[in-house]
C-alpha cells in the first residue's frame, strides 16, 4: 500500500504592527484644533475680548475730544496722528497698546503657562503626539487670535467713531493716510502672543513671565537706554530695541515733535521698525522652542 501522504500545515507569520504615523500636515491641524478648543473653553478668553469690546465701543464714541479747532476758525479737525494713536489704544503713551496688555498674557503666555503650572503639559503632548506641533499650534493660535481680536475691535472702534465725529460735525479725518500705520499695528499684534509664548517658555513661570512682558517695554528698555547713552557711540542701539522699534512701527505722524520722539524711543523708520521687531519675535520664540522640547513635564 501506498502510504498517506500527511498535509504540511502552512506556517503563519506574523509582521510587527507598526503604528501608522498622520501625516505632518494632519498632525499640526490636529494640534490647532486642540489649541483653539482649549482656548475656547477657558472663561478668561472671553471675559477679555468682553472687556476689549467694550473698550473699542468707548474708544469710537470718545474720538471726537481728540479733534482740535483750526486758529482762523471753522469746523473741527481730526489730525491723521491723533486718529491713529487713539485708534491703537495710545501706545506712545502706555508705551504698548492697551489691546496688548489685554490680550498678550491670554493669547501668549497663557498656553505656555498654563499647562506647566496646572500639570497639563503631559496631556497635551500625548494629545498632539510631538512638541514641535504643539509648540507651533500655540504660536499659530495665539498669533492668529490676537490678530482676528485686534482687527474687530479696530472695525468697531473706526466705525462708532466715524459715527461720533458726523454726529459732532467734525471733518471727516484722511482715513487713507491712517490705512499703513494701522495695517503695522495689526501686524505688531499678531507677533507679541509669539513673542510673549517664546518668553513664557525661556523665563518658566507665570508670574515672573508676566513680570517681565510688563517691566521691560516701561523699564527695563528705558534703563538700558539712558546706560548706553554714556557710551561713546553707542547711543543709536537704543533705536533697535524691541518695543521702542514696535513704538516707531505703530507711529502714524510725519514728523513727531521731541517730546513723542523720546516717548517713543526710536527714529527708526516705520518699515525698518517693523522688520527689527519682527526679527526678535522670531528669534525669542525659536529660543523659547529649545527650552520648550527639552523641558520636563511636573
Amino acid at each position: 500500500m501506498r502510504p498517506i501522504e500527511s498535509a504540511e500545515t502552512p506556517t503563519i507569520t506574523r509582521e510587527p504592527v507598526v503604528p501608522e504615523m498622520p501625516p505632518a500636515g494632519r498632525a499640526l491641524s490636529r494640534a490647532l484644533r486642540f489649541e483653539y478648543l482649549k482656548l475656547r473653553g477657558l472663561r478668561s478668553t472671553w471675559i477679555v475680548l468682553a472687556v476689549l469690546a467694550g473698550f473699542s465701543l468707548l474708544n469710537g464714541v470718545l474720538l471726537p475730544t481728540e479733534s482740535t479747532s483750526p486758529e482762523g476758525g471753522g469746523r473741527k479737525f481730526l489730525e491723521v496722528a491723533r486718529l491713529v494713536d487713539t485708534l491703537e489704544f495710545n501706545p506712545t503713551a502706555m508705551q504698548l497698546p492697551m489691546t496688548a496688555w489685554l490680550l498678550v498674557f491670554t493669547l501668549g503666555t497663557g498656553s505656555v503657562t498654563s499647562e506647566f503650572g496646572y500639570r497639563l503639559a503631559r496631556t497635551t503632548w500625548l494629545t498632539v503626539g510631538s512638541r514641535r506641533d504643539a509648540y507651533v499650534a500655540k504660536l499659530i493660535v495665539g498669533a492668529t487670535g490676537a490678530l482676528v481680536a485686534t482687527g474687530l475691535s479696530l472695525a468697531l472702534s473706526a466705525a462708532t467713531g466715524a459715527v461720533s465725529l458726523a454726529v459732532v460735525g467734525v471733518t471727516p479725518p484722511d482715513w487713507a493716510a491712517a490705512l499703513a500705520p494701522l495695517l503695522r499695528y495689526l501686524l505688531v499684534m499678531a507677533c507679541l502672543p509669539v513673542l510673549a509664548a517664546g518668553l513664557a517658555a525661556l523665563v518658566r513661570g507665570r508670574v515672573a513671565s508676566a513680570l517681565a512682558l510688563s517691566l521691560w517695554p516701561l523699564f527695563v528698555e528705558r534703563i538700558v537706554g539712558f546706560a548706553l547713552e554714556r557710551i561713546p557711540g553707542a547711543g543709536d542701539v537704543s533705536s533697535w530695541l524691541p518695543f521702542a522699534a514696535a513704538r516707531a512701527a505703530m507711529n502714524g505722524a510725519g514728523t513727531a515733535d521731541d517730546f513723542t520722539m523720546a516717548l517713543i524711543g526710536s527714529d527708526l523708520s516705520p518699515g525698518v521698525a517693523l522688520s527689527v521687531f519682527c526679527t526678535y519675535t522670531l528669534v525669542i520664540a525659536g529660543c523659547g522652542w529649545l527650552v520648550y522640547q527639552r523641558r520636563e513635564a511636573p
